[in-house]
């Protein structure tokens, strides 16, 4: 089987689950915390592609997401019965996100700068004679560019782009989620689209062949 790329990561990203009732989540919860484990095993289907999502904003690599998406719910599950509010799970599950992310980009920091290094020194493969790419082919590469554009940004930048694009969060939200006032989050956020609109315009002329 061949390993995604960034542009499938994209697209796991972005089909998400329709956000549950906060009353069929605060069921769940109640449910998982008296000991039913399919209780817990429907939130970490209802979240699961949110927490992945908040993950690779994190990490901007899918194996470090998934690991962190992993031990995301390992932990809620664990932690469970501490949640004082099971309203609020969502929020929660955030934090926890957001808390285990920055551990694991720590331990990976190292690793990846080895595996950035060894991919600098590669050659670069020459373009293809042929120009005529499909439609399905620079959909892919608009896909590529924007997820190496994302990948570039600082990991604050590309979480609050998260939060706020993707969650639909406000201002207030995302400075709690990030420890931040909304003044710095809406700082981020210029940043962040500024920075993107600036590097993917030359990409996205070229790959539809403007």
């Amino acid at each position: 089987m061949s390993r995604p790329g960034r542009g499938d990561d994209v697209h796991v990203a972005m089909n998400l689950t329709p956000s549950p009732t906060t009353t069929l989540v605060t069921t769940l919860v109640e449910a998982a915390r008296n000991g039913d484990r399919s209780a817990f095993g429907r939130l970490v289907e209802q979240f699961r592609g949110r927490v992945f999502a908040m993950a690779l904003a994190i990490t901007a690599d899918r194996d470090e997401a998934q690991e962190l998406t992993q031990e995301t719910f390992v932990r809620a599950l664990k932690n469970l019965p501490r949640l004082e509010a099971p309203e609020k799970f969502q929020p929660w599950l955030r934090g926890i996100t957001h808390t285990i992310g920055r551990d694991i980009r720590r331990r990976a920091a190292r690793e990846r700068r080895h595996v950035e290094a060894a991919a600098q020194e590669r050659p670069v493969a020459d373009a293809p004679a042929d120009h005529r790419v499909g439609e399905a082919e620079a959909t892919r590469r608009e896909l590529d560019a924007l997820s190496t554009q994302v990948a570039a940004l600082p990991e604050s930048v590309r979480l609050a782009l998260d939060l706020r694009f993707r969650e639909g969060l406000s201002y207030e939200e995302i400075g709690a989620t990030l420890g931040v006032p909304a003044s710095t989050v809406r700082g981020l956020l210029y940043r962040g689209t500024k920075a993107l609109r600036e590097k993917l315009a030359p990409t996205l002329k070229r790959t539809r062949g403007s």
